[in-house]
């Protein structure tokens, strides 16, 4: 050991590793692709950085020396490390989200939940969508769907139909109980949400996720806000609404209605009462044109007459109806008039190009009979006390405004009149400045002011949200801030709003806070991760199969014309598990494992900080498991030096020199070509997502998986390794960083022993009821038969259970166990091998440098048998044979019948039951494996074992 001072402090350390080690050991935060343990330092990416007084060096290089100084986050460490990470960035090349991701104002995970929907997962999509979202069901009718407009499938046909899918699995959830999520214990702390709209809805929702009590306090008779008062059933059913708000209320939020603030409550007193307020009480107040005539009778707002209607309360209206304005409410309110028996004409003062309203719903105005005068505007509403005609004057389209459209213009001379009995301004909408005042809260042009981080008023403890802080906007853009201001609400009730905007501002200035704090790491991640995408064209998918976007036939005009049914009905199951196939999967299945991604979170660093020419790669997807990815290749060399120094297969090299170096098979051959036993080890090695896993799915998703530690089942070294899961759902197996075998075989990874099981019982090779097996048992006499599937524990119940009750027992495992220690092994250097290496994938690791001979060994490794007069390591099909052996079970007695408790590849004569062992990955336990090791089977996934209950009392 040798003294050194570390960021200030003394301490010792092992001279003989390198520092990188130990930093690491010690939880010391040190970035790195390149370096491994197994291998020599290899310095090549430049993360690990360190200062000490001669300067800044690599950690993985530097050899601790007695009275070394270091610092590992100094201004000018960090400085470096992002310069580093932005070199790598800047040919980097590939998506970490979905574009469709991104252009979701909440930034839902679309591929994810679309990937689910393709596996009829349909709970579990809607769960997923509710960590950024709530009400999917209301979405899935009223979202404008941006994530639609960023889809690529655009540059291929059409886009893919997001909303009408997320519809679906919404439905079939509610329609089958609502998946809702776990309340944590109280955290003591209660929060008042003024407004019982989409953005307060998401608020107290996130809210109570997170344990706080919470109390929605509304000033209407019913929950909904906009949704319920302004858009109409034909968009929006009532009780496809009322469904989705009982969702968000049922997690145990207090609700009062018909509770104004201002008129019945106070908001110093809400401030006293609870320990934060979040305010979403909308924009509720329509602009006016400022022309003659806006006060005569039959002159409305766009709002109000929505409100009244969905109250239910009678509205006059005449014959004919002028509604003026260009957005979703004009919209509405054209089509909600129309269904009343008016005549109806929209005037807008730009194009129909330039119109804001959701396109499908101008077409489905128009379908209906709606007329539509563009290019026009009013300039006085005529009439004697109440409307009789409206003056329009023509447009033209001069140069782009503030709103990136062409300023409409008068043309001199135009002006036409009308006739009309009703006009109906919707022109949009704001909020009540002079009541945000008088509650002391500071607001501007028809918002509230907040801080643009934090959604914090100017009081504190006071956030706002929704329109009251975007202005008129959508369901999911309101939703998208109060789920905002919930997480920062959550973040000042623990004391931490200010580190986490400070966090959110500059990452990298709070690196050493961040990773200290599960709290601020949680909210940097969650609002503010890197990411970046490709820059493509049509070209980059002419590749692509076209497929017709699907579509559904909507109510015949006529109908929609007198009726307030919803207008465009559901996609059935067959279109919907047939439309997400569509889905290309833009984003990268890596992005949560992505240690690129998780740096340049961190560093805050950016990938267009240096700019100049880039590779671009073809992909190689030639193998059927694994996907080589060379555009997001960082060069770290972990997969090279792998396959040539580890694993001694020499499966990847690097290509060419300079600029335009790569990692390939040799040159003219891809991964497909390749031959290994060890080929799926580099996808966790890989630390940027530039090879990849292909998994056995319809359409797998870039879902955040849990890792169970487990061992597989695939032979008798019982491989320490992790099981993923991702809610419920086996994902795939990778390596344990912390394991005696240290690698993982592609047998295990490919081939999925752990997620097998038989389907059912089978009776002489035939399938049979779980009802016949019972009755063979409780008939028969018969030989009980273990496989080693089973775990130690199953095997002592089975033999208390063969001794309880007279049965003969035996196994489908012969021979002895291992004389030999995995030290053994290791150290020996002459090794006799009598064994298949290809069905027992480690020997190729452990034997690597040894000398198999046939005489003089030093140890003998031999596939079943007896031990040799040497160490003798004993290998036998199926992960448990030696805890068989031990426990003394072994051979298969002559009698005329069995039951087999799992596979066996063995003849029986006579009457033969195979039952199923179990999911492997369902197991809990321990095994014994060819080294005498007793490891941990951890469970990863809940599934019952019936065949044990036939067993049980």
């Amino acid at each position: 050991m040798v003294k050194i001072t570390l960021n200030g402090k003394e301490i010792d350390v092992p001279a003989e590793k390198p520092l990188i080690e130990f930093l690491r050991e010690i939880g010391e935060h040190v970035p790195g692709f390149c370096y491994t343990e197994e291998l020599e330092p290899y310095g090549s990416c430049r993360l690990c950085l360190v200062s000490t007084p001669r300067g800044v060096t690599t950690s993985c290089t530097l050899k601790p020396m007695e009275g070394l100084s270091v610092e590992t986050l100094s201004d000018e460490v960090v400085s470096m490390r992002k310069t580093a990470l932005e070199l790598i960035l800047s040919d980097h090349y590939g998506d970490c989200i979905g574009p469709c991701q991104n252009g979701c104002p909440a930034h839902s995970d679309v591929q994810g939940y679309l990937a689910l929907i393709a596996m009829g997962k349909y709970h579990e999509a809607v769960k997923l969508m509710k960590e950024k979202y709530i009400l999917p069901a209301v979405l899935g009718r009223v979202c404008p769907a941006f994530c639609e407009e960023a889809c690529r499938r655009n540059l291929v046909e059409e886009p893919l139909a997001i909303r009408q899918l997320k519809r679906f699995a919404a439905d079939y959830d509610l329609e089958h109980g609502p998946w809702m999520p776990e309340i944590p214990p109280s955290t003591g702390k209660r929060v008042a949400v003024v407004g019982g709209g989409p953005a307060g809805l998401a608020c107290a929702y996130y809210l109570r996720t997170m344990g706080h009590e919470v109390t929605i306090i509304e000033a209407m008779p019913e929950l909904g806000g906009m949704m319920r008062y302004g858009i109409p059933p034909y968009r929006l059913p009532r009780d496809v609404l009322d469904k989705d708000i009982a969702t968000v209320i049922n997690t145990g939020i207090e609700v009062k209605t018909n509770t104004a603030l201002g008129r019945d409550v106070t908001l110093e007193e809400l401030r006293k009462e609870y320990d934060a307020v979040f305010l979403g009480v909308g924009a509720w107040r329509s602009r006016k044109m400022g022309i003659p005539g806006e006060e005569l009778e039959g002159v409305m707002h766009g709002i109000e007459f929505l409100r009244k209607v969905n109250t239910g309360e009678k509205v006059e209206l005449g014959e004919r109806v002028i509604v003026v304005g260009g957005g979703n409410t004009a919209m509405d309110v054209a089509r909600t008039a129309l269904r009343l028996g008016a005549k109806v004409t929209v005037v807008y003062r730009r194009s129909k190009a330039e119109m804001p309203a959701n396109e499908r719903e101008v077409e489905e105005a128009m379908e209906e009979g709606v007329e539509f005068l563009f290019l026009t505007n009013p300039v006085r509403i005529l009439g004697d006390g109440k409307v009789e005609e409206v003056e329009l004057v023509k447009m033209r389209l001069g140069e782009p405004d503030a709103s990136g459209r062409r300023r409409p213009i008068p043309i001199e001379g135009s002006e036409f009149r009308v006739k009309a009995d009703n006009v109906i301004l919707a022109i949009g909408q704001y909020c009540d400045e002079e009541f945000l005042k008088s509650l002391g809260i500071e607001a501007k042009r028809g918002k509230a002011v907040v801080d643009e981080v934090t959604l914090q008023t100017n009081l504190e403890g006071v956030f706002a949200g929704g329109d009251l802080v975007l202005g008129p906007s959508t369901v999911i853009e309101s939703i998208a801030t109060g789920r905002r201001a919930a997480v920062m609400i959550d973040m000042y009730l623990k004391g931490k709003l200010e580190k986490a905007k400070e966090v959110l501002t500059e990452p990298e200035k709070h690196i050493e806070e961040v990773l200290a704090d599960d709290d601020l790491y949680r909210v940097l991640f969650d609002l503010r991760p890197y990411n970046h995408w490709k820059k493509v064209t049509e070209k980059d998918y002419e590749h692509v199969e076209r497929k017709p976007r699907v579509k559904v036939k909507l109510l015949d005009p006529e109908r929609r014309e007198r009726t307030f049914e919803e207008v465009e009905p559901a996609l059935t199951e067959e279109q919907v598990l047939e439309e997400a196939k569509r889905c290309m999967s833009c984003g990268c299945m890596e992005v949560f494992r992505c240690k690129l991604r998780e740096y340049a979170t961190l560093y805050n660093a950016r990938q267009d900080a240096f700019e100049g020419e880039g590779n671009r790669f073809e992909i190689d997807e030639s193998h059927p498991w694994i996907t080589l990815d060379n555009n997001k290749c960082v060069l770290c060399g972990q997969c090279v030096r792998f396959t040539h120094d580890v694993a001694g297969e020499g499966v990847l090299d690097y290509l060419f020199r300079g600029f335009k170096t790569r990692i390939s098979p040799p040159l003219g051959e891809g991964l497909g070509d390749m031959e290994g036993l060890f080929l799926g080890e580099m996808i966790d090695l890989c630390p940027v997502g530039a090879i990849t896993e292909r998994l056995p799915f319809v359409k797998p998703g870039p879902w955040k998986t849990e890792p169970v530690k487990t061992v597989c089942n695939g032979c008798s070294f019982a491989c320490e390794m992790n099981v993923e899961t991702y809610d419920g759902m086996l994902v795939r197996a990778s390596r344990a960083e912390e394991s005696w075998n240290k690698h993982l075989c592609d047998l295990c990874r490919f081939a999925r022993p752990w997620a097998e099981d038989l389907a059912g019982p089978l009776l002489n090779g035939k399938p049979v009821s779980w009802e016949e097996a019972r009755r063979f048992i409780e008939e028969k006499d018969y030989t009980l038969i273990l496989t080693p599937e089973l775990t130690n524990e199953e095997i002592a119940f089975f033999k208390a259970f063969a001794e309880k009750k007279g049965i003969p027992i035996g196994s489908t495992v012969e021979g002895a166990i291992s004389t030999a220690t995995l030290d053994d092994v290791r150290k020996a250097k002459r090794v006799l091998l009598k064994a298949d290496v290809e069905k027992y994938p480690l020997l190729k690791i452990l034997l690597k440098g040894k000398e198999i001979v046939e005489e003089d060994y030093d140890v003998a490794i031999l596939e079943g048998g007896e031990p040799l007069d040497v160490p003798t390591l004993i290998l036998h099909p199926g992960v448990n044979a030696a805890g068989l052996i031990k426990a003394g079970i072994t051979g298969i007695p002559e009698v005329e019948a069995y039951v087999v408790m799992g596979r066996t590849e063995k003849e029986l004569p006579g009457d033969v039951l195979v039952l199923p062992a179990g999911l492997w990955a369902a197991k809990e336990g321990t095994v014994t494996n060819a080294f005498g090791m007793e490891l941990r089977v951890g469970k990863a996934v809940e599934e019952v074992n019936r065949a044990l209950e036939l067993f049980s009392p």
